[in-house]
């Protein structure tokens, strides 16, 4: 976990585009070139949880977009998508639903395999936690090739549900260009 004071390099490329009521924020984000391996630009959003002020203003943020969506539950995707949406869900006085990667949750799981940045995986949800025809909004931290929403919003309509958003606090600027994912995306900011 990173505490970093200043953005650098693709942050920082892309800082003067971001919203200016938010750069505080943003200046919080850490950024680890070749993490987890190789190739890999990871974006550190945990110093957000270390300044309560940003914590408070991003689920302000995300419970702003979803409040009129008639949202009736929250999914948070592994793992770090799960802090701002249990926040998120408790706001909106809805459910919130984990979805974690395989082997994580116990009990019978729905099931879908993706493609990450850094190979395949699989993504579980556990069976009957979301009824058929709920309005689901799934929140992670980044949105970088999409495979893990796109994964998470195929696990969704398997359960029968339908996805009214996918929120994001970091995006890639041509991440959705592919129109990997279904529902409307909304992101904090774009790099």
């Amino acid at each position: 976990m990173s505490i970093a004071s200043q953005p650098s390099s693709m942050l920082r490329s892309a800082r003067h585009e971001q919203d200016p009521k938010l750069l505080f924020i943003y200046d919080l984000l850490g950024e680890y070139p070749g993490f987890p391996q190789e190739g890999v630009q990871f974006i550190d959003i945990f110093p957000i949880f270390q300044n309560t002020k940003a914590t408070e203003k991003v689920t302000d943020k995300f419970v702003d977009y979803l409040k009129d969506k008639s949202v009736d539950v929250i999914v948070g995707l592994e793992v770090r998508g799960f802090f701002f949406a249990s926040f998120v869900a408790v706001r909106l006085g809805v459910p919130f639903v984990p979805i974690r990667k395989k082997g994580k949750l116990p009990g019978e799981c729905l099931q879908v395999g993706y493609e990450k940045e850094y190979g395949p995986d699989v993504l579980e949800m556990q069976k009957g936690v979301i009824q058929p025809n709920s309005r689901v909004a799934i929140l992670d931290d980044v949105f970088a090739t999409g495979g893990t929403a796109a994964a998470a919003e195929k696990m969704i309509q398997m359960a029968g549900a339908i996805v009214v958003a996918d929120v994001f606090i970091i995006q890639g600027k041509t991440s959705n260009d592919s129109g990997i994912l279904k529902a409307p995306t909304y992101s904090l900011f774009k790099v």
